[in-house]
């Protein structure tokens, strides 16, 4: 079976494992994290429990999104972001996955969700995906990475 595999970086991301051909989702999960002193940061080890499932040859393709520094963000907060960023490009490349970076403006226009808050794409995926386990408020990053691998899928039919 092949996969298309959706990242939304950061401590509150996710990963959303999608069949390739049905768009079906086969595994929803919250970034794996660790304790980081008093802070948490991306577990490399739990990232790679999760992607390691499925062989170069089935992934069709896993689709990151690329993110920057936005005005307002802190010096402190931002380093920690791109150090989770590099985590999951690190795992995703060790494990010989293909890989495209998609930017938040590409995947939300054709979901509806320019210039819609933050949790309007918890209501798009639950429209979607009826099943899908996105009904806390909290859950924000793992409707972003389903939106994120249906984009993807939409790219390559």
């Amino acid at each position: 079976m092949k996969v298309i595999i959706g990242i939304d970086p950061g401590l509150t991301g996710a990963i959303a494992i999608l069949d390739a051909f049905e768009k079906n989702i086969i595994q929803l999960a919250d970034m794996p994290t660790m304790p980081d002193n008093k802070k948490r940061k991306v577990s490399g080890m739990g990232l790679k429990k999760i992607l390691a499932q499925f062989s170069p040859a089935d992934v069709e393709m896993v689709y990151l999104e690329r993110v920057g520094a936005r005005p307002g963000q802190g010096v402190v907060s931002m380093f920690s972001f791109g150090r989770s960023l590099g985590a999951v490009e690190a795992v995703v490349n060790l494990l010989g996955l293909p890989l495209t970076y998609v930017s938040p403006q590409l995947w939300k226009r054709p979901a509806g969700l320019i210039r819609a808050d933050k949790d309007a794409s918890r209501g798009k995926v639950l429209d979607l995906y009826p099943e899908a386990d996105v009904n806390r408020k909290k859950d924000s990053g793992r409707a972003d990475a389903i939106l994120i691998a249906r984009y993807g899928k939409e790219l390559r039919p």
